[in-house]
Order: C-alpha cells, then structure tokens, then sequence
C-alpha cells in the first residue's frame, strides 16, 4: 500500500479505459487527459508530471506532448488494475477517471458517474451491481477525494455512499469533442436516410436508456412522417437484457464518429428520454451541433439542458411522441440559444477544475488528518 503520509511529487493516471471499447464514461477519461495535456503544452497550469498507466493489452494509445503514456504490468482487467496498477503508481496521486479502482492506494482522486448500481440496480446484472457496489463503498471510504459529472449525481452519491459533503465535487464535462471530427455524409445513403425526416437516439442497451419507450412512442407519430433511428450497441455483460425489436424502428448497431456528427446534424431532432442519467453526453453532442434536443424530465438532464431542451415524460411514449413532435416543428429553443447552452461546457474548463484538486491535494496531503477534514 501507498504510505499516504508521504509527499507525492506526480500524478498517475489508471489508463484501464484505453483498454476499452468508448462509451460514455472513456469519452470523458480521453478528453480530460486531452484536454490536460494542451494545458500543460501550453503552460497554463502549473506542471506535474503526469503519466497514464495502462494494461499491456492496451492498443492505438493517444500521443500527447506532455502526458506520458507507459504500460506496465502482467495483467489485464480487473487483475491488473488491482494488483498491477498500486506497485506501478506507488508514491504517486493516483488518478481513477472511470469504472474500477484499485482498493490499496493512497493517495487517489476517484470519478463516479452517477449512484445507477444503487439507485436502478435492476439495469444491471447481479455481479456487476454487487461487485461495484462494494468496490465504490470501499473506494468512497479511503479515496482523498471523489470527483463526479452533476449536482445531481453529487447529491445521490452523499445519500447513497454516506459521503461528508466537502469530498465530493461535481465538475461538468463538455459535448465540443464532436467539432473535431469530420462529418460523413454518406451515412445517410447507406441507410436508407433523408436529412430533416428521421429522428436520432443514441445509448447503450441500458434498460435505463428508455430505448422501448422511444419505440414505443414511434407509434404516435403521424403516419409517413419521420423514421426513428437507434445507433448503438449493447453489453449484456454488464446490463440486464432488455429486447430492441421493432418495425417501427431502424437500427444502425455501431457508428462512429464522424458518421455520428452526420446522423446528429441531419437529424429532424435528438431523442434521450432516459429513466436516469448522471450527466446525458449525447444529447449534449448533439446540442453542441445545434441539433433539437429531446430529453427526459429526470434526474440531471433538466440541470444540464435548462432552456435548450424540451422535455417529456420518461414513462409516457404519448409525451415522448408529443415533445418530439414539438421540437420537429421548431417548438423548443432556438438555434442560438442551443448554442449558447452548448458552448457553456468546455473540456478546458474540466480539465483546469480536475487540476486544482489535483494541485490541493499535491501541496498538502496531510491536511485531511490534520485538521479532520474528510475533503480538504
């Protein structure tokens, strides 16, 4: 184990998520390492080393001026970041940005995304849910801080994992990632697609990702008017099965990115209307590309989308039909206020607020026993 009393004069980062296939939660690793590294290339935040610690089988690593990259141990998954990870970070902060952590290291700043593993544990499976409802119990306990994405996701955590509030600090992430990419308008050809006539999801096969009551909403759209396009996998390892079948619904498995951009800037409108949300990123995509965006009425996404987003009710395919509908015909906010809602989240602004915590606790990692305070 790490002696937390010791200075630390580096940062490392567990860089199991490069490992990974990119959901939500990596997007959000990858981009505040991204995001990080330009800040420090540039020097505008005061430099630490910093490396990302990764699993042999980690491939296409990322090359940034300023972060070090290097693989280190025997093994992988849940072993490596377990047993292999703590020698390797030894004397260092240790960084988690997503999913496990190891137990045995101190210092460590942790991300948690939302409370989902306590709040819906019906949308996972059963050795998923118990497995990282312990694991975050544990990691909650002795982390030197926890980072999260909302105030939302913020409060559910303090309730779920008995939190004092000082430890946990809510930082937005941002949806300008989808700028970078090139749009690939040929997409639309190969699925059978007219711009302006087809309404977008996006998500997991999550049963918290409401995909059914999108669908089922379908059947309140007037007659041979707009078609409903899922892009998208599923893990079925991780999230109780939930069957996506329809005629009234195309779905168009994995896309990436650039076809991604296509299918968002096309698109009549955005559909999310999801039971339950930490942060909502594609949606925030989505709005970022002044695309209509459709969400629920639950959980962070009114926080995140204010005045940008119209909103229906998660539980009524009537509702979900009725405000896509809306948005279709113009009814939410405007272009500009979607823009202006959308270029209000930054990684920039991210990556400098994960760093001041970084920087606090670097500067003086005994003032948590010296003064009692379970954050800083």
């Amino acid at each position: 184990m790490t002696n937390s009393r010791a200075a630390v004069r580096s940062i490392a980062v567990n860089g199991r998520f490069l490992s990974q296939p990119v959901t939500g939660v990596q997007r959000y690793a990858f981009e505040l390492l991204n995001a990080l590294d330009s800040l420090l290339d540039a020097g505008s935040i005061e430099p630490v080393p910093l490396t990302v610690l990764v699993p042999p089988d980690a491939v296409n690593l990322p090359q940034w001026p300023s972060i070090r990259i290097q693989r280190v141990g025997r093994f992988t998954g849940q072993l490596w970041e377990q047993l292999d990870l703590p020698i390797h970070a030894h004397g260092t902060l240790l960084f988690t940005p997503c999913g496990g952590a190891p137990i045995v290291h101190r210092p460590h700043v942790i991300t948690i995304h939302d409370a989902g593993v306590f709040s819906t544990p019906t949308a996972y499976t059963v050795a998923y849910r118990n497995y990282y409802k312990a694991l975050q119990r544990v990691l909650s306990a002795t982390a030197s801080h926890i980072l999260t994405v909302s105030e939302f996701s913020r409060r559910e955590l303090i309730a779920a994992l008995h939190l004092p509030a000082a430890k946990i600090t809510a930082i937005p992430l941002s949806g300008e990632h989808i700028l970078r990419c090139r749009p690939d308008e040929g997409v639309l050809p190969r699925n059978g697609l007219r711009p302006g006539r087809y309404i977008v999801g996006v998500g997991s096969r999550n049963p918290n990702k409401n995909l059914k009551g999108l669908i089922d909403a379908a059947a309140f759209f007037p007659p041979s008017s707009l078609e409903l396009v899922v892009a998208g996998g599923g893990n079925r390892s991780i999230f109780s099965d939930e069957q996506i079948a329809s005629a009234r619904v195309r779905s168009l498995g994995f896309v990436n990115d650039n076809e991604l951009r296509a299918l968002y800037e096309n698109a009549a409108c955005f559909a999310f209307p999801s039971f339950y949300e930490g942060f909502g990123l594609p949606p925030l995509e989505a709005l970022t590309l002044g695309c209509p965006v459709v969400v629920s009425n639950a959980a962070s996404l009114p926080e995140i989308f204010g005045e940008a987003a119209a909103y229906c009710d998660p539980h009524s395919p009537e509702d979900i039909a009725r405000q896509i509908q809306r948005a279709c015909e113009g009814g939410n906010a405007d272009r500009e206020r979607r823009y202006a809602r959308a270029s209000s989240f930054t990684w920039n602004a991210c990556a400098r607020e994960t760093w001041s915590i970084f920087e606090r606790i670097i500067r003086d990692p005994q003032r948590r026993r010296r003064r009692g305070n379970p954050a800083f």
